[in-house]
């Protein structure tokens, strides 16, 4: 397997190198890597795999950095279009979107001490009063960082060790994300008042905005037309006009009436 690794060296092209069997199921899309770079070693990032290379020979990458990848295909395509948009070189555009405190080969996620409760087999060993109440503050919260509940508890690692040897909780690593905001509560915003002018001219904008719903709308009734009167339509098409004829009025004798006329009356009409 290949990698495609871009360095961070401003050199807008990607290198490829070979992906060791012992490095193979550790190394995807995103992954820090280090790699021989000439007489150097030099830091990059994984932006592509392959099956094969037009290049004979090869390097093999020396090792992962990290337990987890930091750019993420989205935080790669981001990284693209920055490069694309601004006309600079892509490892300029991936240092962007990283940290400065992740770029270095022994930054990394942060790993922090978590304590968990574990399920009881049986009852419940007997517990000293102050161990008593650390119990009580898991049973409820179920994990804490350690150094978290510590504080909560006021209490010291050696009594949590005890509650640890006991069965009761477990005490490992955990790689967490760095949240500069989880302690803090964010409040939504709220609509700010507008001012005279400020009313008048949204007042304006929506009646403008309204008009034109309406205008539209009234277009697409007309435009569209129910199958109803489409079917009505096709079946009983309107009728042609008759043409009509001008024609010589004949009217009966005075003191005669009857709808016929008599062969006296259509000469003197036609002579007239």
């Amino acid at each position: 397997m290949i990698a495609r690794v871009t360095l961070e060296l401003a050199l807008r092209k990607e290198f490829d190198y070979l992906i060791p069997p012992e490095l193979a199921g550790q190394i995807e899309v995103g992954s820090r890597v280090q790699v021989p770079f000439g007489p150097r070693k030099v830091l990059g990032c994984v932006t592509g795999l392959a099956e094969e290379s037009t290049h004979a020979t090869l390097k093999p990458i020396l090792k992962v950095i990290g337990a987890q990848s930091l750019v993420t295909p989205k935080i790669l395509q981001l990284a693209r279009w920055i490069g694309d948009y601004y006309c600079c070189a892509p490892e300029t555009a991936l240092k962007s979107v990283l940290p400065e405190a992740v770029r270095h080969e022994k930054a990394g996620w942060r790993e922090r001490l978590y304590v968990r409760v574990l399920p009881l087999a049986g009852e419940a060993p007997k517990l000293a009063k102050r161990q008593q109440e650390v119990w009580r503050i898991l049973q409820e919260r179920r994990e804490l960082p350690l150094q978290e509940l510590l504080a909560l508890a006021q209490t010291t690692a050696a009594t949590l060790r005890r509650l640890e040897d006991k069965g009761l909780i477990t005490i490992a690593p955990e790689i967490s994300e760095r949240d500069p905001y989880a302690r803090e509560h964010i409040l939504p915003s709220q609509p700010l008042p507008l001012n005279a002018a400020q009313a008048k001219a949204l007042a304006a904008i929506l009646a403008d905005m309204d008009g034109v719903e309406k205008v539209e709308s009234r277009e697409q009734r007309a435009e569209i037309q129910s199958p109803q009167e489409a079917g009505d339509q096709g079946s009983n098409p309107t009728p042609a006009p008759i043409p009509t004829h001008h024609a010589s009025r004949i009217t009966p004798p005075a003191g005669q009436g009857g709808d016929r006329a008599r062969p006296g009356d259509l000469a003197h009409a036609a002579d007239g």
